[in-house]
Order: C-alpha cells, then structure tokens, then sequence
C-alpha cells in the first residue's frame, strides 16, 4: 500500500485510508495537481454513494469527513488543464 509520501496510485484508492482530511491531500508535496483533483474527485464520489445508500435505507460506516470538506479542498487546487500540447489551428 503507498503511504502519503510515496509516489500515488489513484486507481481505486480510498483516499480516507490514507489522507485524515481533505486539506492533507491538498498540502501534499508528493502530489501531482492531477494525482490531487484524482484522489479528492474519489474521495467525493465514494462520499456521495455513502449518502445514497443511506438515503435508501443501507447501514454502513458514516463518512468521517463531510462532503463540503472535500469540495472546498477541490476548490483550493488550481484548475486541472489539459496536458496534451496544442497542436496549432488552421486559421
């Protein structure tokens, strides 16, 4: 398993095992931006299928961090941008 200082593998991670709050993954220097905007977006959805299944009635364990914990770290890192160079348009 990466700790939070080894270089990340986002596929499929909790992100809640290895991070205590969304504002770590945020500070984190072993990041990419993208490895970042990848953990927190998994953070996110596994948060709102928790609040799903609740709503439908299914017992689990309640998220220890709140869904606004991890939009407002989403909206602290920059924007993600597109890595593929431009290719020049015809004009």
């Amino acid at each position: 398993m990466n700790t939070a200082n080894d270089t990340p593998s986002t596929g499929h991670q909790n992100p809640a095992t290895r991070f205590a709050r969304p504002g770590d993954v945020v500070v984190d220097q072993h990041l990419t931006t993208e490895d970042k905007h990848a953990l927190l977006k998994e953070w996110e959805e596994d948060i709102r299928s928790r609040l799903v299944a609740s709503e439908e009635g299914m017992t689990g364990a309640t998220p220890k961090v709140g869904l606004a914990d991890v939009l407002a770290a989403i909206a602290a890192l920059p924007m993600e941008t597109d890595s593929r160079p431009e290719t020049p348009s015809k004009a």
